[in-house]
């Protein structure tokens, strides 16, 4: 093969049907048609001499040979992206551009108005899409840059091409109704145990580490309610006698929208660090690296009495 002979949208394209594998969303990832996709999809079946994408009935799958260069053609297009072309700098104070963040219900209600205060000063042009993934999907946002960066607890995004840095730490804290006719300014380790409790199972999510630590200690809850989300949480605490667990920053803005009064646990609970994410390709890019920084001083006065799971 002559190097000559390589085009590197070719490249690009490659890099898009691997992620994607389906020529139509790969060609929405590109901003090309389906005809342009299909006509570039030819090219690289004539460069490399092999099909390299097989169509399946679970969507075009890579070829051996695809599987191959795959890994060295992403490190290609991110050399070239983050050391070889001029960057264009980023006035924030001009922007018009979204950028799509990924935390979860908690983190957007904790989180997102600190964000908007900032934008208001420095950029107030600029959007904001959030959306709440799993690990795995988190880590295909990333990859394909359809997620610019992500806050929160991911200890399964192993992706070696995924950074990460930690923010800050938290602690847990117990919420009950104001009025709580057995509970006062403390709860025992038996009051906890024999109370009713609501829990919120997010698979993969910060709660699963109090589960785990619960479970060092030998500590089994009675859970009448258990949820996805935090939302509904304080709702279902303030109008009956159960018991909630939440990270701390969490039940003091429950306190401030529902009929509930913040408790100490019983026992020391490890909590956990959140983490930034971002992916490699857009380390230096100057949208990216102000996003980040960012983030890093919005978060900067909170201290680990006043972190939360976002």
């Amino acid at each position: 093969m002559d190097i000559k002979s390589v085009d590197l949208n070719l490249l690009k394209v490659f890099d898009a049907l691997r992620k994607k594998q389906s020529v139509t969303l790969a060609g929405d990832l590109m901003g090309l048609s389906q005809p342009a996709m299909s006509f570039a999809l030819a090219k690289l079946r004539a460069l490399f001499d092999d099909p390299l994408f097989i169509r399946t009935s679970r969507g075009m799958q890579p070829t051996a040979r695809a599987l191959q260069i795959a890994e060295p053609v992403q490190r290609i297009l991110e050399m070239i992206s983050s050391e070889v072309l001029p960057s264009t700098g980023f006035a924030p104070e001009h922007s018009e551009r979204q950028l799509v963040l990924c935390m979860s219900d908690i983190g957007e209600m904790v989180f997102l108005p600190r964000l908007m205060r900032m934008l208001d000063r420095q950029a107030p042009r600029l959007r904001i899409r959030t959306q709440a993934l799993s690990s795995e999907q988190l880590e295909e946002g990333l990859d394909a840059g359809e997620v610019d960066a992500a806050i929160g607890y991911f200890p399964r995004l192993l992706n070696t091409s995924i950074r990460h840095q930690a923010l800050y730490s938290h602690s847990f804290v117990c919420i009950v109704r104001s009025n709580h006719s057995s509970i006062g300014e403390r709860i025992s380790a038996e009051q906890y145990q024999a109370a009713v409790h609501v829990a919120v199972q997010a698979e993969g999510r910060g709660m699963s580490v109090l589960d785990r630590e619960l479970a060092a200690h030998g500590i089994v809850r009675h859970v009448r309610f258990s949820l996805p989300r935090f939302m509904g949480v304080p709702f279902l605490v303030a109008e009956s006698d159960m018991i909630a667990t939440v990270p701390l920053a969490v039940g003091r803005r429950f306190a401030e929208i529902a009929d509930v009064r913040l408790v100490p646990l019983p026992w020391e609970i490890c909590g956990y660090d959140i983490h930034l994410y971002w992916h490699t390709r857009f380390h230096h890019d100057p949208a990216n690296r102000w996003l980040r920084q960012s983030f890093v001083e919005l978060l900067g006065d909170f201290s680990p009495a006043e972190s939360a799971v976002i």
